[in-house]
């Protein structure tokens, strides 16, 4: 049988080939391991430099420097000796932790650390390796049970997944820690010991300190039975997630708007589903189950009721029936936006172009906003009425009504650009030949 030493060098090497593999990139990719100076992220760096000898990539360290502790310019000191030692690239990030008060000093480090990870990678092009292994992975699901998570929590970490452009890859997730210790031992590794894992007002030092110990000690394979427990959780929220998409691009009306009734159609799972993956494809944290349960009483309110449920992000709200997606406004709206003839135009608060070509006129082309007072008749109509009683007919929505273009040739209104359609109005004057183009996009 082959040293300890051996065995897992060569598992963690086939682990990060079959990562890049699986993601289809080339198995000498740039690698950037975070690297604290603990132990964990010590043998992880070694491993990495056994990668690097057998497929000749690069390979970088990125040593996350939090402030956090009176002992923090050592450990940064301790990282980049090692790094010169092994002549592997290093790179020091300095971050900001937020310690008010009202906030989880845990929960902010880590949310700051994955940001400089990922920046740092994002500028490398590189992909980045974890050191958490089997034991992690059990406080991980110990902390999701706690929490009250469905299978896509208690899936725990992946070995291998996307955040952003970047591929995160846990090479040693396998591992137990009493073998990662061991093998740092038998390769003479040094490292530094970060005091606050004994504290234990920490959520997780509590489960790693004084809970997991005795788990283990009466059931030896438990971070190996649970760690098969969060893949089968894996597996289960990946269909679920591929059926759920299906359901929801079916619901979709638009990126921010999904249609009420065929949402009703689905069974209230299936429906809690959907609703979570769109606010999971919308980029925020998917709502809380008393969330879930208040925003699908909305769709059961009367058919002329707009209620509304808010977020910090914006609020989600229905109207006519279907359901919205209404982010905060980040850009101001003009009251009236001059436009030149046969120039694309983008609209920030609608993310939308618009292009108005006149042919053989030089008038001036403006757009006008909040012009709900103003008297029209659409082509399609045969009579006129006021704009916010034309869009109680056309259905948009009353947030929605303040924003909407009108767009005036001169003195004169030629359309009017609602529900993501534009409505041409009736002119006494049609010597003026008149196009207009919109297209929803970014202003990229």
């Amino acid at each position: 049988m082959p040293p300890i030493s051996t065995e897992i060098g060569q598992q963690v090497i086939d682990s990060i080939a079959a990562g890049l593999n699986d993601a289809n990139l080339p198995l000498h990719s740039p690698l950037v391991v975070a690297f604290s100076g603990g132990v964990d992220s010590s043998v992880l760096l070694q491993l990495a430099l056994l990668y690097r000898d057998q497929y000749h990539c690069e390979l970088h360290a990125v040593h996350i420097h939090h402030g956090l502790s009176d002992n923090a310019d050592g450990w940064s000191k301790h990282c980049d000796l090692q790094c010169r030692i092994n002549d592997v690239v290093y790179h020091q990030q300095r971050v900001v932790v937020d310690t008010s008060s009202r906030k989880s000093i845990e929960a902010e480090a880590r949310k700051a650390r994955y940001h400089a990870l990922l920046s740092a990678c994002e500028q490398i092009g590189g992909v980045l390796l974890l050191g958490q292994h089997a034991e992690d992975q059990l406080e991980t699901v110990l902390l999701q049970l706690k929490r009250g998570a469905g299978p896509q929590g208690l899936a725990g970490m992946a070995e291998s997944q996307w955040r952003g452009d970047t591929l995160v890859l846990r090479p040693m997730l396998n591992l137990k820690k009493t073998d990662i210790v061991s093998f740092a031992h038998s390769e003479a590794l040094s490292w530094v010991e970060d005091e606050s894992n004994f504290e234990t007002s920490f959520d997780r030092n509590f489960l790693r300190n004084d809970i997991i110990p005795d788990l283990v000690a009466r059931w030896p394979e438990l971070a190996k039975t649970v760690s098969r427990s969060a893949l089968l959780c894996a597996e289960q929220s990946h269909l679920i997630n591929d059926t759920a998409n299906q359901f929801l691009n079916d619901c979709k009306l638009s990126p921010v708007r999904l249609s009420g009734d065929i949402l009703t159609t689905l069974s209230i799972p299936w429906q809690k589903a959907v609703i979570r993956l769109w606010f999971t494809q919308q980029g925020q944290l998917a709502p809380s189950k008393a969330q879930l349960d208040e925003l699908l009483s909305m769709l059961g309110a009367k058919q002329d009721a707009t209620p509304e449920m808010s977020f910090k992000w914006g609020k989600i709200a229905r109207s006519n029936g279907d359901i919205y997606w209404v982010a905060k406004p980040t850009e101001d709206i003009p009251v009236t936006l001059a436009l030149n003839n046969h120039e694309m135009t983008y609209l920030a608060w609608l993310s939308m172009s618009v292009t108005v070509s006149l042919e053989n006129s030089d008038e001036a082309i403006c757009l006008k906003t909040d012009m709900r007072g103003l008297k029209v008749k659409p082509e399609q109509a045969g009579v006129s009425k006021e704009l916010k009683n034309w869009f109680k007919v056309w259905r948009v929505p009353r947030w929605e009504r303040q924003g909407v273009p009108v767009i005036f040739i001169g003195d004169t209104p030629v359309a009017v650009i609602a529900n993501r359609e534009c409505l041409y109005l009736r002119r006494e004057d049609n010597s003026v030949k008149v196009d207009i183009r919109i297209e929803y996009c970014s202003e990229d």
